[in-house]
């Protein structure tokens, strides 16, 4: 292949000297021509002076005559690089034609032979290269032949595109080389085939994991409870969905997964306590989300008469120490005081922020005139409190 490149960059050079020594010898040319010109002009510009002091050319006559000389000489000189123009352009169009044809076929026929003969290498490869690849040792497989192995099963797919299985080992290939697009695109061209194949669906839920975009979490947990609905003890699939379930902040699921995956491993797994520790893991945070804080707010007899007709009561729980977001918010009407809410992870601004992340808790009301929770003129604010996450009921006074 790189002979036949270089064949090519040696006939785009040839054809670029021989347009440029072309074009030179052209300039040349018109060259001679011009200072022939030039030097007959400037003979009959002497010739007329010396006429008109010979006495042979009056004032007048010569003004004329040398006005007629300047114009002839400009005319003639235009005429000229006309001319040169006009064969250069009919000079240089057809070999510039003809080395344009040339490059083109020239790069048709060798670069199209080349990647066909690639093809065709690769394709014969393919049997020893997938005994290779497939024993699942990196480090005897090289970038290359792993390039080349997934080469020869495009083309294997191109004449066979049915075959889930060459599917599934492409896409691990392309996973295997990074193209991570490539790789998706061939799972599912695979389950398009073989819906219930478990191995693939392993192997594409463990690539939509990989990706780590929280979007592709939720094809993974389908990929991965089709898997368990054919085989309910599958560990992988047991252990993958307790992650993603873990990711997503479902504590119950990850829980059920990964204690079905621990009673069929034993304790001498070097699996077994890793699985366990993320299982106490997971029940703390399920307990932490369980709990609830009771609030009773009052208000004393000097405030409650400048409270504000159409007020509106925030309640709030956030981080005694860090961003001012409230971690869980209650807002009602005010009505009659004392007013009582219970407050929780369902009382949440936003998904991944909740009261049962925070390590200490401050409690906070406030009555508002203009209905937002953020501090404004006029605002009446209970004095906060800072409390542990286990505290079951506060009292909070507007004074």
């Amino acid at each position: 292949m790189i002979v036949h490149i270089a064949l090519i960059l040696a006939v785009a050079l040839a054809g670029g000297l021989f347009l440029l020594l072309t074009g030179r010898r052209q300039r040349d040319q018109q060259r001679t021509r011009l200072d022939v010109n030039r030097e007959l002009y400037e003979q009959r510009k002497l010739e007329l002076v010396q006429e008109r002091e010979d006495g042979l050319l009056t004032e007048n006559a010569f003004t004329r005559a040398n006005a007629e000389l300047d114009k002839r000489f400009v005319t003639e000189n235009s005429e000229l690089e006309q001319l040169h123009d006009q064969q250069v352009g009919r000079n240089i169009w057809l070999p510039a034609v003809l080395l344009v044809v040339l490059t083109v076929v020239l790069y048709s026929l060798f670069g199209s032979w080349s990647l066909q003969r690639q093809a065709d290498e690769a394709i014969q490869a393919l049997p020893e290269l997938g005994k290779k690849v497939l024993t699942n040792d990196s480090a005897q497989t090289t970038r290359e032949e792993l390039e080349t192995f997934a080469l020869g099963l495009r083309q294997r797919l191109a004449r066979e595109p049915d075959d889930a299985v060459a599917w599934l080992v492409y896409a691990r290939s392309m996973t295997a080389l990074g193209q991570l697009e490539q790789a998706i695109e061939a799972y599912k061209k695979s389950l398009s085939i073989e819906p219930n194949r478990v191995g693939t669906l392993l192997s594409y839920a463990q690539l939509l994991l990989q990706t780590g975009d929280e979007a592709m979490m939720p094809e993974a947990a389908t990929m991965l409870r089709r898997v368990l609905e054919q085989e309910p003890s599958n560990q992988e699939g047991l252990s993958l969905l307790g992650f993603v379930a873990f990711q997503r902040g479902d504590w119950e699921q990850a829980i059920t997964a990964w204690e079905l995956l621990l009673q069929q491993i034993p304790e001498s797994d070097e699996r077994y306590q890793p699985v366990a520790a993320a299982v106490a893991d997971a029940k703390q945070r399920l307990a932490a989300t369980e709990l609830e804080l009771t609030v009773t707010v009052d208000v004393t007899e000097e405030r409650l008469a400048e409270v504000p007709e159409g007020a509106t009561l925030f309640v709030y729980v956030r981080a005694a120490e860090g961003p001012g977001m409230p971690a869980a918010v209650v807002r009602q009407p005010v009505t009659e005081f004392p007013v009582t809410v219970t407050l929780s992870d369902a009382n949440a601004m936003l998904p991944d922020y909740r009261m049962s992340q925070l390590n200490q808790w401050q409690v906070m009301a406030r009555i508002s005139a203009d209905e937002q929770i953020d501090a404004a003129e006029g605002d009446l604010d209970a004095v906060p409190l800072i409390i542990e996450p286990a505290t079951a009921a506060v009292r909070l006074v507007i004074k």
